[in-house]
């Protein structure tokens, strides 16, 4: 664990959390890895990078209902108010979650969107942690190619389902990724299999993708298996050989 009472984020390890598709559970995924990475005695920030559906606040059980009627994309000059993060279940967590209230909803161009990003990274007194994990919103848009530059030591892990398109969608950004060099650990297949509470068995959610379709095939390593589960995100057993194996990455980092 860092001792420092200040680290620079762009200096910080940072494990982004990312997927090619919406809607397989990469938000749930994130919070449940920086959950699992804490209880393995790691300092652990989390940042809620999905600028325009920031849902990390409401899974942690926060919510602002206040609306906001102005919010500071950037802290120029010494009139720039750092933010503090908000500790939750030993996490360090930023959302712009936090900067919205109740439906508000985030409309702005990708050039603001990127500074509200770096704002989250760079204007925030993270303290000491020992790595940062970023959920970043789906696809290959703006924001994952802005984390790209802000930060120098980025790993990536992938988040799909068993769906064919979610294998498609997220094998162009492994493309994309690889293009621009950035190390990706490897992949979790979310939403694999129900756990009947009937008879005892698993049941599959999706069509079988064939093998040469998946992200697999390109050389993604196969980080775990993860259930669904109907009324929570992947639980800390479901998540435990996940955290093992990042965790056994990061020395090559830190």
């Amino acid at each position: 664990m860092r001792t420092s009472s200040q680290v620079s984020s762009s200096a910080l390890p940072v494990l982004a959390v990312a997927s090619g598709k919406g809607g397989v559970g990469k938000s749930s995924v994130a919070v449940g890895l920086a959950k699992a990475l804490h209880t393995r005695g790691l300092a652990v920030g989390l940042v809620d990078a999905d600028l325009y559906g920031p849902d990390v606040p409401r899974m942690l059980g926060l919510r602002r209902d206040k609306p906001a009627t102005s919010i500071r994309i950037s802290g120029f000059g010494e009139r720039g108010a750092p933010l503090d993060p908000v500790e939750v279940d030993g996490l360090q967590v930023v959302s712009a979650g936090f900067l919205l209230g109740g439906t508000q909803g985030l409309a702005v161009g990708s050039g603001v969107a990127e500074m509200l990003l770096a704002r989250l990274l760079n204007e925030t007194r993270w303290g000491a942690p020992d790595v940062l994990v970023v959920d970043l919103p789906p696809g290959t848009a703006d924001l994952g190619q802005a984390l790209m530059s802000l930060v120098r030591r980025l790993m990536v892990v992938l988040v799909v389902t068993p769906a064919e398109v979610a294998h498609l969608d997220t094998g162009r950004l492994v493309t994309v990724l690889r293009r621009a060099e950035v190390r990706i650990l490897g992949g979790v297949q979310n939403m694999a299999y129900l756990d009947c509470p009937d008879c005892a068995r698993r049941v599959a959610l999706h069509p079988r993708t064939p093998d040469e379709r998946t992200i697999w095939a390109m050389g993604v390593a196969r980080l775990a298996e993860l259930p669904y589960r109907v009324d929570s995100g992947p639980s800390a057993e479901d998540l435990r050989g996940l955290a093992a194996a990042v965790h056994a990455q990061l020395p090559a980092v830190l």
